[in-house]
């Protein structure tokens, strides 16, 4: 559960600078598009690690 407690906190940073970015605060798109990367290869992450558990119960249930 510790990876949806950093997600959430990432999801949250992301709402803060896109508000920065919308405002036309420049100096924080490097940030944004950082923070974006990130939240992406975390989501990218659970989503493996869901199907390799996926693929451990199916085993478990074929035995």
């Amino acid at each position: 559960m510790k990876a949806d407690v950093t997600l959430d906190r990432l999801l949250d940073a992301r709402d803060r600078l896109a508000a920065l970015v919308a405002d036309e605060r420049y100096e924080f798109v490097p940030f944004f598009k950082r923070i974006e990367s990130e939240i992406a290869a975390l989501q990218d992450q659970n989503d493996i690690v869901a199907r390799a558990r996926a693929v451990v119960a199916a085993r478990k249930t074929a035995a």
